[in-house]
């Protein structure tokens, strides 16, 4: 059986600056992820709505970053990955 990953529950923030500059904000209760924000940097073209919107559910439908993200974005899919990975890091609970 797959251990259940246990999260502190609140909002939590990252950002990257690896491949685009990205923040996310993600909102976590004890045992799912809840809610994600992902915004463009300060002086970055924005994230196009449609593509926050795809990134949204695919990681809340698998609860996690492991996604397929969309093809023809690949940069800004792994950019995804890295900053919402990020702060679920910080929300994970290790006891």
């Amino acid at each position: 059986m797959k251990d259940e990953i246990k999260f502190i529950p609140g909002e939590y923030s990252a950002e990257t600056k690896d491949l685009v500059y990205l923040k996310a904000k993600v909102k976590v209760d004890r045992n799912k992820i809840v809610d994600v924000k992902i915004s463009s940097g300060k002086d970055e073209r924005l994230i196009e709505p449609a593509l926050e919107k795809v990134f949204r559910g695919q990681i809340l439908k698998s609860q996690s970053v492991a996604i397929d993200g969309v093809s023809s974005a690949s940069v800004l899919t792994k950019a995804v990955k890295t900053v919402v990975g990020k702060a679920l890091a910080d929300a994970r609970d290790n006891d």
